[in-house]
C-alpha cells in the first residue's frame, strides 16, 4: 500500500510541477525561477516551429507570445499523470496587440487551446512538447496567407 501511496504522491508532484512551470513562465514571466525546474538537457518542441528548442530559446518564444497579447493568461484545464509523464490541456486568453504566427492584431479577446506532453526526470522537467489548436485561433482572428510552420528566427526576431 505504501508503494501505491508513494506513486500517487509522485504523480501529483509532477502535475503540480507542470502547473507551476506554466504559472512561472507563461503567466508571470519569472524565467529564472522556472529555469531552476528544468534539466540541463531540457528540450522543447512547439507545433508550428520547425526545430527543437533549448530552455533559453523557449524563453524567447514565450516572451514573444506574452508581448504580443495584452491581458494574457494561461489556465490549466486538465492534467493527467502516469509514470514520469504529464499531459495538460490549457487555455490561452488575451487580446492580440501585435502580429504573431501570421495573425493580425485584434481588439477582441481571443482564446485557444494547447495540449502539452511533459516528461520529468528526478523531479525536474526534461522535455516538453506542445500542440497548438491553430484552427481555433484562425476562427477568431484574421490570418495572413503564409506557411503554417514557422522558423524560430522569424518568431523571436533573430
Amino acid at each position: 500500500m505504501s508503494n501505491e501511496n508513494d506513486n500517487n504522491k509522485r504523480l501529483e508532484k509532477n502535475k503540480k510541477l507542470a502547473e507551476k512551470f506554466i504559472e512561472l513562465t507563461w503567466n508571470q514571466g519569472k524565467f529564472n525561477l522556472a529555469g531552476s525546474m528544468v534539466r540541463r538537457d531540457f528540450t522543447y518542441h512547439l507545433s508550428l516551429v520547425n526545430q527543437t528548442l533549448s530552455y533559453d530559446i523557449a524563453v524567447q518564444v514565450i516572451q514573444t507570445v506574452r508581448e504580443a497579447m495584452d491581458d494574457f493568461e494561461v489556465m490549466v484545464e486538465e492534467s493527467i499523470a502516469e509514470g514520469n509523464r504529464v499531459v495538460t490541456q490549457s487555455s490561452f486568453y488575451g487580446t492580440l496587440i501585435k502580429p504573431i504566427f501570421g495573425f493580425s492584431p485584434s481588439d477582441k479577446v481571443v482564446t485557444f487551446t494547447t495540449v502539452s506532453f511533459w516528461q520529468f526526470k528526478k523531479g525536474q522537467l526534461q522535455s516538453l512538447n506542445t500542440l497548438l489548436d491553430i484552427a481555433e485561433l484562425m476562427n477568431q482572428v484574421r490570418r495572413e496567407e503564409k506557411n503554417l510552420e514557422l522558423d524560430i528566427a522569424e518568431l523571436v526576431g533573430v
